[in-house]
């Protein structure tokens, strides 16, 4: 894994959902040095935030518009949905960018037939499945003489 370093960057991002992802992604961008507001409508979720998380806390539903509201949507420069279910990911995201005018709209998808739908909507994906079989495929091949044959796997040249 690569080290993180410090960016001078100042974007501020709004990630919705405290789970694995959320709660992971929120507290390295933080270190980092990015502006970052968390959202989940479960306390008990945000209470797993380190002691010193440095960033802004909202308990909310990010599929209110109210809440969006509250964190300041209209001054992000990136949204990041990380529930576990698309329908909400793909709400949250198309109201950040459609009503909000966020620039940048990331979201998890969970279900593999959901991905060209986020697509087609201008949202950036984060797949788990995709992202592991990726990730997977690099390892195999990795340290082998390869390198065409992943780069063909990978859709990248043909």
């Amino acid at each position: 894994m690569k080290k993180l370093t410090r960016t001078n960057l100042k974007f501020y991002v709004i990630v919705v959902g405290c789970g694995k992802i959320g709660l992971e992604l929120a507290t390295r961008l933080l270190k980092i040095g990015f502006n970052v507001t968390i959202i989940d409508k479960n306390p008990d979720a945000l209470s797993l935030l380190p002691e010193d998380y440095g960033g802004f806390v909202i308990i909310g539903d990010a599929t209110e518009r109210e809440t969006l509201s509250r964190a300041k949507a209209e001054r992000a420069d990136i949204i990041i949905s990380t529930t576990e279910d698309d329908a909400t990911n793909y709400f949250i995201s198309t109201v950040g960018a459609k009503i909000f005018g966020i620039p940048k709209v990331l979201s998890l998808v969970n279900n593999k037939e959901n991905v060209e739908l986020f697509e087609k909507s201008g949202i950036e994906v984060i797949s788990p499945i995709h992202l592991a079989v990726y990730t997977s495929e690099r390892r195999i091949l990795e340290g082998f003489e390869v390198q065409e044959a992943f780069e063909d796997m990978a859709g990248e040249t043909k």
